[in-house]
């Protein structure tokens, strides 16, 4: 019997994961919930208004497996309804999630694991947040505690940016507490590893670019590659061993084992000489657009590492990979991230896809024509044997599709 997978989400990382599981000829029907305007040409796509009716839905369907992509349901609980129905399902439960959806959580175990992070000061009112401020050195790094999507970070300069993001973040945003943080000069790494409670297997390391542009917003992501080729393999194992078993040891400990896709944004600082990685943040799912980089890594199927994971069969696992290198570049809309302006038409080229492909995101289909929908409309990802030639098909990509106010970087891997 081939496999049934629902796939939660809709953007590019829920249609890459989409076209991952689509290679496994194991993997028979792909339901997107609710994906998005290119996620039907995977899959079939489906409504999405609550955690009731998609677990109606995944029982009556029968699904081997439901995969959530964002954060957002993970957080809500959507994982452990799914889990009382008896359904396997790869994301954590919502307790284990509040790595993300709680810096302060997060930040408070870092320092009791001594994992080490950046100091750090939480403040619970707009008030106390302009005190520290006052008392604080710039650039000065301020987080919402809670999810706040691309808008949710911002590296003040000077005092006046600092109210800026202070006034956004608990007037605008309504977050009841912010995260304070030394800024740390260095060059950033995303590392995800698949865990259940204390095992857990690493994947290659991505390399993302979170501004819009050179000096620009914090945004979701405006790109990434991998593998990154700054990570050696001593510093890949003092990530391992610094920054995820410690994390995943105090989860076990707190009675919220982790079970799912482990993400840890780390900062990697020159000290005395030496490399050291930095914990900048947990995620509790995989990256956007990193997923779109490391998928077409793997050779290992997709399919036999969400079922390692969740059957706690990582050790007997060997991961191999293609020996290649992945490039993804953002086309985000045109206010973003301030603000969707949709509508616009999207046309799109002829794409060689020995070269790479494009993982369509905030993006619809009305009359077999696609429109801007999100932000994040796609990731024109290249393939190459270097990252060179990797970054070279990823711009031609670039070239291959246009819409009004498209925007992307030209510095990715640069």
């Amino acid at each position: 019997m081939k496999k049934k997978i629902l796939i939660v989400g809709g953007g590019a990382r829920e249609y890459a994961l989409g076209r991952k599981f689509r290679e496994d000829t194991r993997v028979g029907d792909i339901y997107f919930c609710p994906g998005n305007g290119g996620t039907q040409s995977i899959g079939v796509n489906v409504p999405y208004h609550d955690h009731t009716q998609l677990v109606a839905f995944a029982l009556d369907k029968k699904m081997d497996l439901v995969v959530i992509g964002p954060e957002a349901p993970l957080v809500e609980g959507l994982s452990d309804a799914l889990t009382d129905a008896h359904i396997k399902v790869f994301g954590p439960s919502q307790q284990a999630s509040l790595l993300e959806s709680s810096k302060s959580f997060a930040k408070e175990l870092a320092q009791k694991y001594d994992i080490p992070t950046a100091p750090y000061r939480v403040a619970s009112s707009y008030e106390q947040a302009c005190i520290q401020l006052a008392q604080s050195d710039y650039p000065i790094v301020i987080k919402a505690d809670g999810l706040c999507q691309s808008k949710g970070v911002v590296i003040a300069q000077n005092e006046k940016e600092g109210i800026q993001a202070l006034e956004h973040l608990f007037h605008e945003k309504q977050q009841q507490k912010v995260v304070l943080e030394q800024f740390l000069p260095g060059f950033e790494l995303s590392i995800c590893a698949l865990a259940n409670q204390q095992n857990y297997l690493l994947l290659p390391p991505s390399q993302p670019y979170k501004q819009l542009s050179g000096d620009g917003p914090n945004t979701g992501g405006m790109g990434a590659f991998a593998p990154a080729n700054l990570c050696n393999q001593t510093l890949q194992h003092k990530i391992a061993t610094k920054i995820i078993a410690p994390i995943l040891k105090a989860m076990v400990e707190q009675n919220k084992p982790f079970i799912g896709v482990l993400y840890a944004g780390v900062m990697v600082v020159e000290v005395q000489g030496v490399l050291e990685p930095y914990l900048l943040e947990y995620n509790v799912r995989f990256g956007d657009p990193e997923c779109g980089v490391l998928l077409p890594l793997l050779k290992t199927p997709l399919l036999d590492l969400c079922l390692a994971t969740l059957e706690d069969k990582l050790q007997d696992l060997s991961l191999e990979l293609h020996s290649q290198h992945c490039l993804g570049v953002v086309l985000a809309s045109k206010d973003y991230p301030y603000q969707v302006c949709g509508g616009q038409s999207v046309y799109i080229d002829p794409i060689d896809e020995k070269k790479g492909h494009l993982d369509l995101g905030g993006i619809t289909q009305e009359n077999g024509v696609f429109l801007v929908s999100g932000g994040r409309v796609g990731v024109c990802v290249g393939v190459g044997k270097s990252l060179n030639e990797a970054r070279e098909h990823a711009y031609e990509l670039v070239g291959k599709v246009q819409f009004e106010g498209m925007q992307f970087r030209e510095d990715i891997g640069s």
